[in-house]
């Protein structure tokens, strides 16, 4: 009888427990609203709220929701489930407005405010966020068309017919030379670490040497290869609404050829391919590494790119296919580029990166292999790039991401350019020197 009696109360204490969970995980899944509150960069020394649009992503689920902010900054979310959300706020000023706004004349028609944060856990008792939108420097090159994905590993030129292209989005004639052109490194996931940040990217000032605390996470970028256009100054004019191409090999990839090692390489359909044979410049590695890669493939009749630093184990210029590097141009005299300094990421790799300020960079554009699972955290602060861009064909599928068309005037196409990849880019089967 006693054992009888000790069973029914064990069992109703199982389900009283069950219940009781049940109903934590019943509250812990229940719809929530939220809020995100915007301020201006303390460098404007300004109270000001301007309405902006500010967008949340679930890490989880790739879900997707926008909000304009009010006239008190505050963009309000209703009904949203808890989750790790990733969140970005974009504010475009015409000059005009600028000037109403912080009371000066700025000396672009149109300036662009970012505020960005990753990975933050929203649930029933977590606080509204607080987002800081800032501004950098626009610059009269941009990063048109990255093609990282390569295409068909049977059919295509799996990762050989990768190329990056640059834009003149002014209306003066720019000069390519001494142009540098980064792959940026970082963490390709968001799991946190001892060596890594909150949101799972690496955290710098714990790397060996590093000396200047969190500036080195704020601060800079970290560069894993790095290329240079050549040229005395003006060898290298690049007119108005017209793009420089980089090829990993400029030749034409829809056609058969031999490799450097005397084999054919067919290419089953050409369609799946581009024809790189008039770019304007190629990575050929030969020269630099003293070692021949067999699908580096040299075009005398384009000019090498000069090799400013190699910091991997490649020896071509390849491109992530996945979507988890970085790109970024910028200008530095030799000086000042051979004093900048290296060193290994925190986690212990043994290659070194070459750390980059921000405060050179011309233009930046952060990838992700998808916004959901495959989220890769972010490595451009967000007045650089304040979102990321992504395939969502994936890899090895002919699609490049490039930058959106904003408008033509006489002729002439501007690409937009609000220093926020999420908006300014799309999917494309890649098309050099082409347009979205």
């Amino acid at each position: 009888m006693k054992k009888t009696l000790f069973f029914i109360i064990t069992l109703v204490g199982l389900i009283t427990q069950s219940c009781s969970n049940d109903s934590n995980e019943t509250e812990a899944l229940k719809p929530i609203d939220f809020s995100v509150s915007l301020k201006y960069d303390a460098t404007f020394n300004s109270l000001a709220t301007k309405k902006a649009t500010v967008t949340l992503v679930n890490n989880e689920t790739g879900n997707k929701y926008t909000s304009e902010s009010d006239e008190t900054g505050v963009a309000k979310f209703s009904q949203i489930l808890p989750g790790t959300y990733s969140f970005s706020a974009t504010k475009v000023m015409l000059s005009a407005e600028f000037t109403e706004t912080f009371g000066y004349t700025p000396t672009e028609a149109e300036i662009n405010f970012n505020g960005a944060v990753s990975s933050v856990v929203i649930s029933n008792t977590t606080t509204p966020i607080a987002l800081e939108m800032k501004t950098s420097r626009v610059g009269d090159f941009v990063i048109k068309q990255i093609y990282y994905g390569g295409s068909d590993t049977k059919k295509g030129a799996v990762f050989r017919d990768q190329f990056i292209e640059i834009y003149n989005n002014s209306n003066a004639v720019q000069y390519a030379d001494g142009l540098y052109m980064a792959q940026l490194t970082g963490s390709t996931t968001t799991t946190v670490a001892a060596y890594s940040l909150a949101n799972g990217q690496f955290d710098w000032s714990k790397s060996e040497g590093m000396t200047i605390g969190n500036a080195a996470n704020t601060d800079y970028v970290y560069g894993i290869n790095i290329i240079k256009i050549p040229g005395n100054g003006t060898d290298y004019p690049v007119q108005p609404g017209e793009s420089i191409v980089i090829a990993q090999n400029a030749i034409n990839h829809k056609s058969n050829y031999i490799d450097n090692n005397g084999k054919s390489v067919s290419i089953l359909n050409p369609e799946l391919t581009v024809d790189l044979s008039t770019a304007n410049f190629e990575s050929f590695l030969g020269t630099y590494l003293g070692d021949l890669y067999q699908y580096d493939i040299q075009n005398p009749a384009v000019p090498d790119v000069d090799i400013a630093y190699w910091g991997n184990t490649n020896n071509d210029m390849i491109l992530d296919s996945n979507g988890r590097q970085a790109y970024a141009i910028f200008k530095m005299n030799d000086a000042e580029f051979t004093a900048l300094k290296k060193y290994k990421n925190p986690k212990g790799d043994k290659n070194f990166f070459l750390q980059i300020p921000n405060s050179v960079l011309i233009d930046g554009v952060d990838t992700t292999k998808d916004l959901a699972s495959g989220l890769i955290p972010k490595k451009l602060a967000s007045e650089i790039d304040g979102g990321n861009t992504y395939l969502p064909s994936g890899a090895y599928t002919s699609k490049s991401v490039i930058r959106k068309t904003k408008t033509t005037i006489a002729g002439r196409i501007i690409l937009q350019d609000t220093n926020n990849s999420s908006n300014d880019f799309v999917e494309i089967t890649a098309n050099p020197r082409g347009f979205n």
